[in-house]
């Protein structure tokens, strides 16, 4: 079985392969994969009749870059400078936005009514592990010049005049009143048009004005058979119908959109040209906080784009719209079948990233080699699993058991053992200054793991890997139970239990069997011996 494998069936990714395989992900995969070959051999197919328009595709990725860039700007603007935000997408703004797949337009000039809202929604989350807390999208309400070509629908006829959701034709262009998420704004224009948007947009507060409200329903039966106000009409204070201040505000109402309409339409044929239009210097509105240095660079990028944008020819090409609509449609299905691929495979498991990480240590320190083929350094890793196995491969690689006794190996390997916290752990002046040196080697030997394993990325601090890995608290009294010294007496050399001494002279014998066969891989006799007897020592003492 693979690490990977193991991974998938570990306690942590448990729950998130059951949804994955819950929820039809690799049928789903693999009928998103046929569709996703049927629209490029379609879109192939298509090429001869693209005359004039062969840059769509990077047409396409550019306009992606500008939406991200842009949201990326007015969401620094809004972290840092609430109010600024609102006076960038003040009423009477005009923008472009980019919603092909919802109203067919690319680059449609739009005029903002309302300013931006933050509406609660569950986030969709296919990822188990994810945090699935509530997130806030800004919404702002539009009036959106639709694109000549736009033919209205059944359900666009519906829709209340003034309501959100509303198709309207004047001026022979079609408009609708849409609620625009900031992801959708391809540009924040400079220009702002004298409207009152109160009379285009009409938000209804109470049930007064609704036509479903029907004054009668509150009456009981006989009442209802009797009304009062049966063939009465509502009057305004100067007696004036309400039905004719209606018809007047709907006269205003069609004043305005005539007047957004020709603003609008001035925008469209501005975009054509090839200054386009103008954009807001989205950088005078950041004065202070960490970004403003980030969204002055993220805006000269926009203006790059920008350019660049306007100057491929299908950007001024009649069928735009029929053209990008298909080139979105492929890269949208290519994008979900990739997060499909991601979720099914390796490295979305959530250990996966350190299981490279941890790979990465090993080649470095030359435990595998570039095919992943253990080495000699990783079989003798693979001997040792009391301790941290990386630390005691590099002591016996090193050299530094070489020279000493087996009273003082027992006594540096205690170092590996021994994992009370909060005790003494100074090596005493009263050990051999060969002990002492080579527990001093040992530090420097865990503090350079500490610094490889950070520079691959794990998240290890050096100085703590070392305190974590290594307790010399017990190496003078482990020293002195080797040479002999009765138990009761090493007692007294420290304040830990007699029972922690007991274990950790335990857990010695069976790394000092480890270290021994580390021995035997490396093939260092001397060393085998020495620890044969040092693991006689660490029972029995010197006796």
């Amino acid at each position: 079985m693979s690490v990977e494998s193991m991974i998938k069936r570990s306690f942590s990714e448990f729950a998130t392969q059951r949804a994955l395989t819950t929820n039809d992900f690799p049928q789903l995969l693999t009928r998103g994969i046929r569709a996703l070959e049927k629209l490029e051999e379609t879109y192939k197919v298509e090429a001869a009749s693209r005359i004039g328009s062969e840059d769509v595709e990077e047409y396409f990725s550019t306009c992606s870059e500008i939406l991200s860039i842009t949201e990326l700007l007015l969401t620094n603007v809004r972290d840092t400078e609430a109010a600024s935000f609102e006076g960038i997408l003040q009423k009477g703004r005009i923008v472009l936005i980019s919603a092909c797949r919802e109203l067919g337009a690319v680059r449609a000039p739009a005029l903002v009514l309302k300013s931006p809202s933050l509406s609660s929604k569950l986030t969709p989350n296919v990822n188990a592990r994810t945090d699935r807390s509530n997130s806030k999208e800004v919404l702002v309400v539009c009036l959106v010049l639709l694109p000549s070509s736009y033919i209205a629908c059944q359900s666009d006829i519906n829709k209340k005049p003034g309501t959100v959701g509303y198709v309207g034709l004047t001026r022979s262009r079609h408009f609708s009143i849409r609620k625009i998420r900031v992801g959708q704004i391809l540009l924040v224009s400079s220009q702002k048009c004298n409207v009152d948007t109160t009379s285009i947009l009409k938000e209804e507060h109470s049930c007064l004005g609704d036509p479903r409200f029907n004054a009668t329903s509150f009456l009981a039966p006989a009442q209802a058979t009797e009304n009062p106000f049966a063939g009465m009409k509502t009057r305004g204070k100067k007696g004036a119908s309400m039905d004719n201040k209606r018809g007047s505000g709907t006269a205003k109402a069609d004043e305005e959109v005539e007047k957004v309409l020709d603003s609008l339409m001035e925008a469209e044929r501005a975009e054509l040209c090839d200054s386009g239009v103008p954009l807001l210097d989205l950088r005078d509105f950041l004065k202070r906080g960490d970004s403003v240095l980030r969204s002055r660079q993220l805006f000269g990028r926009l203006e790059a784009e920008l350019d660049q944008m306007r100057n491929y020819e299908i950007h001024r090409h009649p069928s735009l719209e029929s053209m990008y609509s298909t080139v979105e449609r492929k890269e949208s299905l290519r994008s979900k079948v990739n997060t499909l691929r991601h979720l099914l495979s390796n490295e979305s498991l959530q250990l996966f990233p350190d299981f490279l990480q941890r790979k990465a240590v090993l080649r470095k320190l030359g435990y595998i080699d570039e095919k992943e083929t253990v080495s000699i350094k990783g079989r003798v890793a693979c001997e040792t699993n009391t301790c941290e196995e990386l630390i005691v491969t590099e002591l016996v690689f090193e050299g530094l058991l070489n020279e000493l006794d087996p009273e003082e190996i027992v006594a540096v390997l205690s170092a590996l053992v021994f994992q009370e916290k909060g005790k003494e752990t100074s090596l005493s002046v009263e050990l051999p200054e060969r002990l002492i040196d080579c527990c001093e080697q040992m530090k420097t030997i865990a503090l350079n793991l500490g610094r490889i394993q950070k520079d691959v990325g794990l998240d290890i601090d050096p100085a703590e890997y070392s305190e974590s890995s290594l307790n010399f608290g017990l190496v003078h009294v482990v020293y002195e139970w080797a040479l002999g010294v009765p138990f009761k007496s090493i007692c007294d050399l420290t304040d830990v239990q007699e029972g922690s001494i007991v274990r950790s002279i335990t857990r010695l014998d069976e790394l000092c069997r480890e270290v021994r066969n580390c021995a035997r891989v490396v093939g260092n006799p001397t060393l085998y011996r020495k620890l044969e007897a040092a693991s006689m020592v660490s029972i029995y003492g010197n006796s």
